[in-house]
């Protein structure tokens, strides 16, 4: 039994070593996924906002448009 175990040690630790760059790098993908996510979710803010300025000078079809696109930004951001 102890001869298994230090057969399976050095074994077990290097197949745990093996999972430290693919785990840094699943780690990295999901950082950059919610960098995305945050990015989208600004301009859907920036859609929201051209919005207002639409609706203040009475251009009811840009202000429409606009708070679609916000919309779909925002959905967009959070399926991400």
């Amino acid at each position: 039994m102890k001869k298994l175990i230090l057969v399976a040690a050095p074994l077990a630790f290097a197949l745990t070593a093996c999972d430290g760059p693919a785990e840094e790098a699943g780690e990295q993908a999901d950082d950059i996924a919610e960098a995305q996510a945050e990015v989208i979710d600004a301009e859907a803010g920036v859609a929201e906002a051209q919005a207002e300025v639409a609706e203040e000078v009475g251009d009811d079809a840009a202000e429409a448009t606009l708070e679609e696109e916000a919309e779909e930004l925002e959905e967009t951001a959070d399926e991400i």
